[in-house]
């Protein structure tokens, strides 16, 4: 298969071209913003353990604990832990700038526009991240304790989380903008097999989230003129689903070991379900 993620892309519809392109920026701007900040936590580790060589017991948890979360992380994405985070944010960029130039050339509609750095950013640091249902009780059981202490530590390391964000973004804005127009048409081809694996599946999501969209509001306004691109976003979504399937087949060992592994994968069951 010599078709990429952008390849798919280029071959909808503008109705559902749009849609498309803006999920891969806002996905892509997340994860780049997400890459930042464990090159900035590898940096901070660096810097401390110059400053000290002292092996105090609190200091070796902290140093242990940093280096999970940047290794989770990276493998998460599916990048090898030998690729530095700046690296992998600097193609996640490339995939961000491409997709953002390509969808700049298309919206007619400030509707249609994806989210600048700084909207991505106060979102980010403004909203709670959902915990899924099914975590929650999994995590309580585990724990042997109650749903409502769970979702009580998630608000709470949210939180922490946020503050801690906060204080990064003049860092991440300047980081960010300083890998300046990146972007080339196959950027997609160089993320891991489960970070592409993942956007098409996103891709998946979105397009549905498009369609229903549309409904809703051909609901609202009784604009029945707007029902046509209806069929032009279905043939997105299955054009997608299609490269969804057949990267599954050709990388099936790869991500079949990820799930494995514990990576949270989710695919098109996942969608159904």
């Amino acid at each position: 298969m010599t078709k990429n993620i952008f390849d798919v892309i280029n071959g909808l519809d503008n109705a559902a071209r749009i849609p498309a392109l803006r999920a891969v920026t806002h996905s892509a701007m997340a994860k780049c913003i997400g890459a930042i900040r464990q090159h900035l936590r590898e940096q901070e580790r660096t810097e401390r353990d110059e400053e000290s060589q002292t092996n105090a017991l609190d200091q070796r948890n902290e140093h242990d604990e940093n280096t999970r979360s940047v290794e989770e992380i990276s493998r998460a994405m599916g990048f090898g832990t030998n690729v530095p985070a700046i690296r992998q944010a600097s193609i996640l960029h490339a995939v961000y700038d491409w997709a953002n130039g390509e969808l700049q050339t298309l919206i007619t509609s400030q509707w249609d526009a994806p989210l600048s750095l700084d909207g991505m950013l106060k979102f980010m640091t403004e909203k709670a991240q959902p915990l899924d249902k099914a975590l929650v009780k999994a995590l309580a059981d585990a724990a042997r304790t109650d749903e409502g202490t769970i979702v009580k530590l998630h608000e709470l390391q949210e939180m922490r989380d946020r503050e801690k964000l906060k204080e990064l973004l003049p860092t991440i804005i300047l980081t960010f903008n300083g890998f300046g127009e990146n972007g080339y048409e196959d950027s997609a081809k160089d993320l891991p097999v489960i970070a592409q694996h993942q956007m098409g599946v996103k891709l998946v999501e979105s397009l549905n989230k498009a369609r229903d969209n549309v409904l809703m509001r051909v609901m609202r306004s009784r604009r029945l003129i707007d029902l046509a691109s209806i069929p032009l976003i279905e043939e997105g979504v299955k054009a997608m689903t299609d490269w969804v399937n057949e990267f599954e087949r050709m990388h099936r060992d790869e991500i079949g070991e990820a799930i494995e592994r514990g990576v949270n994968v989710r695919t098109l069951d996942d969608l159904r379900a």
